[in-house]
């Protein structure tokens, strides 16, 4: 009995207890339980962060400005990586097609070559060119270029002979005192000038050769053009600089297909 009276005591005096620290502890936090909840919400007590509106169009003007500098850089790199290539894998893919018909036909350099047609008039036949190119074409190339065929471009002028390739690019060519050939890095997308997207290529004859590839004279393809001294890269880029079609002899002959800093033309 006296120990159920102790115990008695001892509850109510941990009942007191636990209310004097509970009220002490709504006091301190300045919230009240309702009637039967179990736990306090404390989402209304926290301090809530968040940026303000001017805030965020700061920043966003700041990424706008960042991107505007720095966007155009980046494209014009992804081109002239692009470019770069696309110009090796066609400089590749012809130099091995040659190769390959010049076991069936014989070295490129004495290929035949009709030269530039002219008509009773005396003006270029520009039918008669771009037949010949066809028959060129069909003999010494179409059967080891797996990867291009054929196609007439509409606008497109009528003494060429436009060529389709697998990755988008093309190339038109016709014979002049060589093949002339222009290599298209985007086909038809633009800009479609000489140096930027457009490439110009010869194969040609030992007649001639020796003029348009004078610095490897035993090679019948590649960049060449008559007129300018090429045998230094200054040289070669003066030439660039000059006339876009030497660029490609520039980037043959001294960069490795690849667009250096000092490149006159922005692709």
């Amino acid at each position: 009995q006296d120990d159920r009276v102790l115990s008695e005591a001892h509850s109510k005096e941990l009942n007191v207890l636990t209310s004097y620290r509970l009220n002490d502890f709504k006091k301190k936090a300045a919230f009240t339980l309702a009637e039967g909840d179990t736990h306090v919400d404390l989402s209304d007590n926290i301090r809530r962060v968040a940026f303000t509106l001017a805030e965020v169009l700061i920043t966003l003007g700041i990424i706008g400005i960042v991107a505007a500098m720095t966007i155009p850089t980046l494209i014009s790199n992804y081109k002239a990586k692009t470019a770069s290539v696309k110009l090796k894998k066609f400089y590749s893919m012809m130099s091995q097609a040659i190769q390959l018909s010049e076991v069936d036909n014989g070295s490129a350099l004495n290929w035949t070559y009709t030269g530039v047609q002219y008509d009773d008039d005396g003006n270029i036949d520009a039918e008669a060119k771009k037949r010949d190119a066809r028959v060129f074409y069909d003999k010494y190339l179409a059967k080891y270029l797996k990867t291009a065929k054929i196609a007439d471009i509409s606008g497109e002028v009528s003494d060429k002979l436009t060529v389709l390739l697998n990755d988008g690019s093309m190339f038109t060519f016709n014979n002049g005192d060589c093949m002339d050939f222009r290599y298209d890095v985007n086909g038809e997308s633009g800009p479609n000038e000489n140096g930027r997207d457009i490439f110009v290529f010869l194969l040609c004859g030992s007649e001639y050769n020796r003029l348009y590839h004078s610095e490897t004279p035993n090679k019948a393809f590649g960049g060449g053009f008559i007129g300018e001294d090429v045998s230094t890269r200054a040289k070669a880029l003066a030439a660039c600089e000059k006339n876009p079609n030497y660029c490609s002899v520039l980037l043959e002959l001294y960069d490795n297909w690849e667009f250096k800093e000092d490149y006159p033309y922005k692709l």
